[in-house]
């Protein structure tokens, strides 16, 4: 039977490797120690240290917290106090269901959106009623959008106003050119207190209003009628009718016979 022989490792008494392992060792150890009382440490010394850290922090946290149960307590004595910041937070912060915040939004961002199928969605989400086959045009104004209501296949020009405080209302297939305004309220010019006037705004299926028109309070543009450019509206238009000028008068009668079906969904406009 073969000698056994004995395998080169740490543990092997008879490995030359394994006693200069131990000798390195062995001498680490006796230099740390002497580090060590140089610099007049004890073995101790870094465990002494973790346990100060840790009461350090636990004091800096029992602090803190004392601190801040300190505030709340001192809040609720001050009721009157906590109760202005309250209303003062209510006045200035926003509530997403404010009609005005939600004009602000539609009126700063959601009209500059380049895509329309983007900012119609964004219009119908804000409380717009309006078709998804109907585009508004980049640069709009809006005013109460919750009482807004547009039918299907409309376009509605680039900076034009729509103003739904006495509610506006427009029917299908209605065209509305650019920086066309309209108008649900003014104020009384008689009136010592400048007495607010609230009217509803409506514009029938198939009406044509050309650009930079303005239609006032209380006004119904009937079906069909044609409204040329830069016309001021103070007055009902009969249906089928083209009107001009400042203010309106009906010029003559449009064709009744309308087939066009208005489909507009530019990007960047």
């Amino acid at each position: 039977m073969a000698p056994s022989r004995c395998i080169a490792s740490e543990r092997c008494p008879k490995s030359r490797s394994a006693q200069r392992s131990r000798r390195s060792a062995r001498a680490t150890g006796r230099k740390s120690s002497q580090r060590g009382r140089r610099q007049g440490r004890s073995p101790e010394w870094g465990s002494a240290m973790k346990r100060r850290s840790d009461g350090a922090w636990k004091l800096l946290a029992g602090l803190g917290l004392t601190a801040t149960i300190a505030g709340v307590v001192s809040l609720l004595q001050r009721r009157k106090g906590a109760d202005e910041l309250r209303r003062a937070l209510d006045h200035w912060l926003p509530r997403l269901d404010d009609s005005l915040f939600i004009d602000y939004l539609l009126n700063t961002f959601v009209n500059k959106i380049p895509y329309p199928e983007v900012r119609m969605a964004l219009y119908r989400k804000a409380g717009v009623k309006v078709d998804p086959t109907t585009n508004i045009m980049m640069g709009a104004f809006v005013l109460q959008a919750r009482d807004i209501t547009i039918g299907p296949n409309c376009i509605i020009g680039p900076f034009t106003t729509l103003d739904g405080r006495g509610t506006l209302t427009i029917g299908r297939n209605v065209n509305i050119a650019g920086e066309v305004l309209t108008i649900g309220g003014s104020h009384s010019v008689d009136s010592p207190t400048a007495e607010g006037l609230i009217g509803k705004v409506v514009i029938e299926d198939n009406a044509w209003v050309a650009m930079r028109a303005t239609i006032l309070p209380g006004v119904t543009v009937g079906e069909g009628a044609y409204v040329a450019a830069a016309s001021l509206v103070n007055r009902d238009v009969e249906p089928y009718t083209l009107v001009g000028g400042v203010p309106a008068r009906k010029i003559r009668d449009r064709n009744r016979d309308i087939r066009y079906t208005l489909h507009h969904f530019p990007r960047w406009i």
